[in-house]
């Protein structure tokens, strides 16, 4: 929580009540299964765990689809959710952002920070701050009272006050932790399982990428490529890579000699000798492109799923499935090593929440297909 013109100890009382509140929130449910639709006469339809609701008769401006619930801005520009089977209206005013996570929710009313958890709607900072939200994790940084606070798992903690400059580009958070130089001290710091660590000075500065349990940097003071990897530091490469990108205890790369790799398990090996044409990294997958094949590294193995590369817009890919058209609009699907056809209808786009897929064939004309099963 992050409130301007206030004292520190009224920030700090008020902390304290929300994590008081957050004590006697319902202990976390599994992820519903759950996707959202426009008809082909607009009207607004939610799906949920093999049950279809009309949410609206007129079409909705904006939706996003988490875990536990669906936000969305009705034709009114108003804010509402569906979370358990039911809607309520959040706000008459239209929100400037909202997202709709794998756990929580967030959305933001004119400088007011509201976090959605299991439900439960309440205001964790009056101030116009600059925020990252991810899974189940929201973190705050206050300018005018440089603060950098976090909330995760029913608590609020501030990590650091006091701090300077341009803080806004000096934290990254990943699902379940949070990397930031401190402008104070000039240590790089990571708040993972709740606890605060300093990793190592940067008094030169430095770069860094998160994910979930998972961070990857580089120190300007002695150039090495170091992993923070569930709590443990350890170094994969001598020289900085040419470039990385992080996922769900996953680090892949492209090191100085070319060669691509992947960090995973507590190790670096190698995927191709052949420097990737482009790479994703989306939780514990590695989608990319060599020599015109679409591949997909996971769970320590390669794949190919196709021998020519479709367009960016025609695949989609989330926790560990990827969904995409073929050279015949077909609808094909890969999740969890395994690969086949979801459909020999031919699409004209697809969506994919989760492990939830909407296929629209055409004038929003939508099948939706959940384990397997079209509904």
């Amino acid at each position: 929580m992050i409130l301007s013109h206030r004292s520190k100890k009224s920030v700090s009382l008020l902390w304290t009540k929300l994590i008081l509140v957050a004590f006697f929130f319902p202990a976390n449910l599994a992820a519903q299964p759950l996707a959202a639709y426009h008809d082909n006469q607009g009207r607004f339809f939610i799906f949920d765990n093999g049950k279809t609701i009309e949410a609206e008769y007129l079409p909705a401006k904006e939706f996003s689809v988490g875990g536990r619930c669906v936000l969305y801005t009705d034709s009114r520009n108003r804010l509402k959710m569906y979370f358990n089977g039911g809607i309520t209206t959040l706000s008459v005013n239209a929100p400037q952002a909202f997202a709709a996570l794998d756990y929580l929710a967030v959305y933001n009313i004119g400088g007011i920070v509201r976090i959605i958890d299991e439900g439960r709607d309440f205001t964790v900072s009056t101030n116009s701050i600059k925020y990252i939200a991810q899974d189940s994790m929201v973190t705050f940084y206050d300018e005018s009272r440089q603060l950098l606070a976090v909330y995760y798992k029913r608590r609020v903690q501030m990590l650091e006050d006091g701090l300077v400059g341009n803080m806004a580009n000096q934290f990254r958070s990943g699902d379940n932790l949070v990397a930031y130089i401190s402008s104070r001290t000039n240590d790089f710091k990571i708040f993972y399982q709740g606890e605060n660590r300093v990793i190592e000075p940067f008094p030169s500065g430095g770069t860094f990428k998160a994910g979930r349990d998972i961070v990857a940097y580089i120190n300007n003071a002695d150039q090495q490529f170091k992993m923070f990897y569930f709590g443990e530091i350890i170094q994969a490469e001598e020289f900085p890579p040419e470039s990385w990108a992080v996922g769900d205890g996953i680090c892949a790369y492209v090191d100085h000699t070319g060669t691509f790799r992947v960090f995973a398990n507590g190790e670096a090996t190698d995927i191709s000798s052949i420097k990737p044409d482009f790479y994703y990294v989306e939780n514990q997958m590695i989608i990319y492109g060599e020599r015109g094949y679409f591949n997909v590294w996971y769970n320590n193995k390669v794949y190919t799923l196709e021998t020519f590369i479709p367009p960016r817009k025609n695949w989609i890919a989330h926790l560990n499935t990827i969904v995409y058209l073929d050279l015949n609009r077909n609808v094909k699907i890969f999740s969890k090593g395994e690969q086949k056809v979801l459909t020999y209808d031919l699409a004209e786009s697809i969506f994919l929440f989760r492990d939830v897929v909407v296929v629209n064939k055409g004038m929003n004309n939508n099948n939706v297909y959940m384990g397997g099963k079209k509904y």
